[in-house]
């Protein structure tokens, strides 16, 4: 296994497509397959799915890869760190987190504050795990996440044996997103019983459809179509929400408290509370224990902390 193998890896799986990757990695075509076919062989397990309409990521490889993505990560900034000039003045911030619009305002705000004195932003996202890695590895400084409160006892127990430390910045209800495909789009009410949802797939994170959280929406008394759409990226939700009849489970914070005039990726989609909810959804955010923080990341503690002050 070379260090090559996993950038080739981590590549093929964001891309999807062996063509596009090889064409970002600046490397042949056959050259990236045999690599990744070696590899495959020398584990003893498939790591992607191969079809005429590209490649997709196999149950062992969605593991293999949520592993090797924070190490491709400290890869690519031991090579910056090498091979870069980087002026000693420069500020750095490096978060890792499950995708937030109100992350990526906030640290567009600190370009704005500092561009002139050199700033330096790292923006990682993954599952509630690989964001605990990131911290963890000192990939990341801190680490933004979203969890229900029914797993909160178990996740601090379990990033505590990490060596991080867990503060929550906000609670929210749970609620269901849906777009215009989705009669419950139209409804007269801003919230929804359980039942309602009896005749709609579900699209999930790959996470949410195995492995511990997997249960939520038996906690939730989620009933089961029978479909089913498993997803890698934030980008795939929007679009199956936009051109099917899908709902995605979500907080109450994700469009409601967004400004129109700023909302083009959720143009489209609705939230519903979900109603007789007695599990709700945590904002926080996690550290390595013993470790001050810089300057920037106090400053995006207490702009999240504040911005959820002033609009919930």
């Amino acid at each position: 296994m070379t260090l090559n193998q996993l950038k080739y890896v981590v590549e093929v799986a964001k891309e999807n497509s062996i063509n596009r990757a090889a064409s970002k990695l600046f490397v042949s075509q056959s050259v990236l397959s045999t690599s990744i076919q070696k590899l495959e062989k020398e584990i003893g397990h498939p790591i992607f799915t191969r079809t005429n309409h590209g490649v997709t990521l196999t149950p062992f490889g969605q593991t293999f890869v949520s592993y090797i993505a924070s190490i491709h990560n400290q890869l690519v900034q031991l090579d910056y760190l090498i091979y870069q000039n980087l002026p000693k003045n420069e500020f750095v911030l490096s978060v890792a987190s499950t995708g937030y619009y109100f992350l990526d305002k906030t640290c567009a705000q600190l370009y704005s504050k500092y561009q002139a004195m050199g700033l330096r932003v790292e923006e990682y996202e993954g599952d509630i795990n690989n964001v605990a890695d990131m911290v963890a590895n000192t990939t990341a400084e801190i680490g933004i996440i979203h969890l229900w409160n029914c797993y909160k006892s178990s996740y601090i127990k379990q990033i505590s044996a990490k060596g991080l430390q867990y503060y929550p910045i906000t609670s929210l209800d749970i609620a269901i997103t849906v777009g215009s495909r989705n009669p419950l789009f139209y409804s007269e009410e801003d919230s929804v019983l359980p039942n309602a949802l009896k005749n709609y797939p579900t699209i999930k994170y790959t996470y949410m459809d195995s492995g511990p959280y997997s249960d939520i929406y038996k906690r939730l008394h989620l009933p089961n179509s029978g479909n089913n759409f498993v997803v890698t990226s934030r980008s795939t939700i929007y679009e199956t929400l936009r051109n099917s009849d899908a709902y995605y489970l979500n907080s109450t914070y994700f469009l409601d408290y967004l400004p129109i005039d700023s909302a083009v990726p959720y143009a489209n989609l609705r939230t519903l509370r979900l109603k007789d909810c007695q599990i709700h959804s945590e904002i926080g955010w996690i550290k390595r224990k013993n470790h001050p923080l810089s300057t920037l990341s106090d400053e995006v503690i207490n702009n999240l902390t504040q911005y959820f002050s002033e609009h919930i």
